[in-house]
């Protein structure tokens, strides 16, 4: 999937997050976008396609912090001028907890 074949709504969202792959290397990131289908974002490396990793960061509703942790996998990884690679990952599996996260956050950008 290219970035250009996105077919559901995204949100922006922009937190820190942490990329962790299969060998357990982890990576700092930056959230970019978000959509019930995955999450684009900003690494200082290109990331190879492909690979299976699990994308974990906080987001705040309301008063209280939520933690979503997602497992998918990397289907872009392209050079950017100004964010250095733009990363998506496909979600495979999420926890019930991060959909419900994530089904509150893109409801937030439909009714914006």
């Amino acid at each position: 999937m290219t970035q250009k074949a996105r077919t559901a709504r995204r949100q922006t969202v922009r937190q820190p997050a942490t990329l962790t792959m299969t060998d357990e290397t982890r990576h700092t990131v930056q959230t970019l976008d978000l959509s019930h289908g995955g999450i684009s974002l900003q690494t200082d490396s290109q990331l190879r396609l492909a690979q299976y990793c699990a994308v974990s960061f906080k987001v705040q509703l309301g008063d209280t912090d939520h933690n979503v942790l997602a497992m998918g996998q990397i289907v872009y990884s392209d050079p950017d001028a100004e964010l250095g690679f733009k990363t998506g990952v496909q979600f495979l599996r999420i926890d019930d907890d991060s959909r419900a996260i994530f089904h509150q956050l893109l409801q937030e950008n439909q009714s914006i």
